[in-house]
């Protein structure tokens, strides 16, 4: 059985990024894989152990009260993800999980650490459709956020996307700006980051189902449009 974390389900679930839990719960069934997802709200408890964590977006509103929240878990946090648990983080979960966020005024919130990385607020925002490519070959979905992120010198880069670094990869810890949502867009990363976790939880992926490669196949389409329009 492998276990998902899915911090922060109903504060941090806009812009359609719950579907990345989505693809992984179908794509884990036809692999023929048992997944537990475990949603964790403010106040509550992290579950003794995770195969996998994932935390979604929202707007700065939504993502400043949890600062306190998730500083409760920041230590056990750390120790997951330097033990080898696969994260993924999108845009202002992946701001709660750096190091720490400036915001407008100035004030600084600490983040949980897990990802070396540092955020500032801005008063202008980065909107629209982005494609590039990844490590593990093209990537492309929409971009909505309002702050500066940047990145430790030494640290992987998801891809460069227009002007920008959009994401960030050390080993199997992977945090992006990308919505879309960003797995089932990009299938090849909800692939890599099942199959780490299946790895942790000791199981082993079975054949894939066929109604894979057409999933895989809208998404490869999605792409393509996407880069149609960028042209």
């Amino acid at each position: 059985m492998i276990t998902i974390v899915h911090l922060y389900p109903r504060e941090l679930g806009i812009n359609g990024d719950v579907g990345n839990v989505t693809a992984l719960a179908r794509r884990a069934g036809w692999r023929g894989l048992d997944l537990n997802v475990i949603g964790v709200g403010a106040g509550d408890r992290l579950p003794p152990e995770a195969h996998l964590v994932h935390i979604g977006s929202g707007p700065a509103s939504a993502r400043q009260p949890l600062h306190a929240d998730v500083a409760r878990h920041a230590a056990t946090l750390r120790a997951w993800a330097d033990d080898g648990v696969p994260f993924l983080a999108i845009a202002a979960g992946w701001q709660l999980l750096g190091r720490e966020v400036t915001e407008l005024d100035g004030t600084v919130a600490a983040g949980a650490g897990v990802f070396p990385s540092s955020a500032r607020v801005s008063a202008e925002r980065t909107v629209g459709e982005v494609a590039g490519e990844s490590e593990l070959g093209e990537v492309a979905g929409f971009v909505n956020y309002g702050a500066e992120t940047k990145v430790d010198a030494g640290a992987g880069r998801l891809a460069r996307l227009g002007s920008a670094d959009e994401g960030i990869v050390v080993g199997d810890l992977v945090a992006t700006h990308l919505h879309g949502p960003f797995l089932p867009m990009n299938p090849v990363w909800a692939d890599r980051l099942l199959e780490a976790a299946a790895h942790r939880a000791g199981v082993v992926p079975g054949e894939p189902d066929p109604r894979l490669a057409v999933i895989d196949d809208y998404a490869r389409r999605s792409r393509a449009a996407i880069r149609a329009r960028l042209r």
